[in-house]
């Protein structure tokens, strides 16, 4: 890594600590670094050049700062707003600062990839839907919602909301096609089996 781009993540770090609303619990930088991490895993299987390694990983660094503030609505927007403006004090060209910017607008759901390099940050950043924490992350990114809506929520309702949006989402790598679309559809039937068992609880306690 170049000295660029050490600067550039120590002072994205220093902003994530000084910056990110507390109630952020799953938006956080855990989750930007799991990005991170599956940007640059995609970007190599599909034998990408430097520069565009490096996009990928500014692109990952940013894609949910516009979390930050604890509001979830239009946060791609804001994202690629306070990228489009940081990355210009790096040296960063305007060209690669917009299609960073395109790619972080990508992950907006539905999302909706023109490029390769937004497809692959689209599907690192649900990269979860495959893994073995999905259904953590799924209770995490809950808990999250009900901390920033200061508002409880019915698990079975989540859950079931968590349900609709795993078969409606689609990876659009074949990268993410291979290694992650079994994950994720064990993680479905998973999900499926604890909503079952849910809504034999509530039917039980409502007789």
């Amino acid at each position: 890594m170049d000295l660029q781009l050490k600067n550039f993540e120590c002072t994205i770090r220093k902003l994530f600590a000084e910056r990110l609303n507390h109630k952020v619990c799953y938006h956080n930088l855990d989750h930007t670094l799991s990005i991170v991490a599956k940007v640059n895993e995609i970007g190599l299987y599909y034998q990408m050049g430097e520069i565009e390694l490096e996009d990928l990983f500014l692109a990952g660094w940013l894609h949910d700062v516009g979390y930050w503030g604890g509001v979830a609505l239009d946060h791609e927007k804001r994202g690629a707003d306070f990228a489009r403006d940081f990355l210009s004090k790096f040296g960063i060209s305007e060209s690669r600062i917009e299609a960073i910017c395109e790619a972080i607008l990508a992950t907006k759901v539905p999302q909706q990839p023109k490029s390769l390099m937004d497809s692959i940050i689209c599907d690192a950043d649900l990269y979860h839907l495959s893994s073995d924490q999905c259904y953590a992350q799924t209770l995490l990114l809950m808990k999250e919602n009900e901390q920033l809506n200061e508002r409880p929520v019915v698990l079975l309702d989540w859950l079931k909301n968590s349900e609709k949006f795993m078969e409606n989402h689609h990876y659009h790598t074949d990268y993410a096609l291979k290694f992650y679309q079994t994950g994720k559809n064990e993680n479905l039937i998973f999900l499926q089996s604890k909503i079952a068992e849910l809504e034999k609880v509530e039917m039980k306690s409502s007789q």
